[in-house]
């Protein structure tokens, strides 16, 4: 095969041919000629380093994509080695070979997918979806698209609840597995870089519930492991990673991206961490409630009903105490990631504002471990 590329310029028409033909999208005598290089997703998503590929053809290309999104791990030195380090690119490489045509979400088509962990390779070629709608997280998710998305990865939660396939997951990881609760470690090696430098910006009560985080990440983690149903967690739930296709009025309406930190674990975790790094602290405490609601709705429904022990009651007692532990994406993303540019660094500082704000005022510091 053609170089493998490590960045999204490396992408040469000579390996876009021979990726593409080699699952079958493009037949042996179709050639691609030329491929234009777009830069996206700048300042969204921090661990990647994404394209779109406009593809041009010598000859015949009969249902050849005319697009498709070329995704490869980071070229930033810091962004790079927590992604090596927690397994996010072959975690993804491996949800698109042997889950993404299995689960209840509209998710790109995986066109190519090269995984070398000993190089350390790992290339995707996706479906583009550039004509659906994304939302902007800093602006803030609507609240009614946020109801849209709960519902959307409550369909996922229930597939999976409580369900021996998840044994089969092995590449996926369990919330109480090194590679995720490591997470704990990060969490507090991060927080005095944190602090340094968005303290200032974070509302009263912060520091003092940071701390707290930190101390009891790991017997936190354990009890809700021990005591919430599992099942597999998109881990990076929020409005960044939804595409919205406004066309159709079905379950493929809302469109999910970037499995990188798909793991097992208890699902309304997804909800706390799309309701509080995703939303304004307003639209947030007017809303969380009829969110989490629509989730256990979903949930219920598509099971056939209540699941034992699980009443809105306790799913959301485990969203309040979830919101705790979302305040570390933004900790360890602002520490020890570099934002890249303007968009990245007030995602991070947004994030951190609005997660600190809704742990302290929905008090999840009397629900976390000892």
């Amino acid at each position: 095969m053609a170089q493998v590329p490590t960045t999204t310029v490396g992408a040469t028409p000579e390996f876009v041919t021979e990726a593409l033909r080699s699952t079958g999208v493009i037949g042996a005598d179709t050639v691609v000629a030329e491929v234009e290089h777009d830069r996206i997703g700048e300042g969204v998503g921090l661990m990647c380093e994404l394209a779109r590929l406009t593809l041009r053809y010598g000859g015949r290309a009969l249902s050849a994509p005319s697009s498709v999104i070329l995704k490869v791990p980071s070229y930033l030195p810091e962004n790079r080695g927590v992604g090596d380090h927690f397994r996010f690119y072959e975690r993804e490489g491996r949800f698109y070979r042997h889950l993404a045509g299995k689960v209840a979400a509209r998710t790109p088509e995986c066109l190519f997918n090269h995984i070398d962990t000993d190089r350390g390779e790992f290339v995707l070629l996706l479906e583009d979806f550039g004509s659906r709608t994304m939302a902007s997280q800093i602006v803030g998710l609507d609240p009614a698209r946020a109801v849209e998305a709960a519902r959307a990865i409550a369909r996922v939660h229930a597939q999976f609840w409580r369900s021996p396939a998840l044994d089969a997951l092995r590449w996926m990881p369990r919330a109480i597995d090194p590679e995720v609760l490591g997470a704990a470690q990060s969490f507090r090696e991060a927080w005095p870089v944190f602090l340094d430098r968005f303290g200032d910006d974070l509302p009263d009560g912060a520091v003092a519930l940071g701390e707290r985080v930190g101390s009891t990440w790991e017997s936190t983690i354990h009890d809700m492991f021990e005591t919430s149903p599992i099942t597999v967690c998109h881990g990076d739930f929020r409005a960044d990673n939804l595409m919205f296709d406004d066309t159709v009025d079905d379950e493929g309406h809302v469109g999910v991206l970037d499995w990188q930190l798909a793991y097992r674990g208890d699902g309304v975790g997804d909800i706390a961490y799309l309701i509080t790094q995703s939303m304004t602290a307003e639209a947030r405490r007017q809303h969380d409630r009829e969110i989490v609601a629509a989730w256990h709705d979903q949930l219920c429904s598509t099971l056939g009903g209540e699941p034992d022990g699980y009443s809105f009651d306790t799913a959301w007692k485990d969203y309040r105490r979830g919101t705790a532990s979302m305040t570390a994406m933004a900790v360890i993303g602002g520490a020890q990631l570099d934002p890249a540019n303007e968009r990245g660094r007030e995602l991070v500082h947004d994030m951190a504002v609005r997660s600190f704000s809704a742990a302290l005022e929905l008090d999840a510091a009397t629900l976390l471990g000892v």
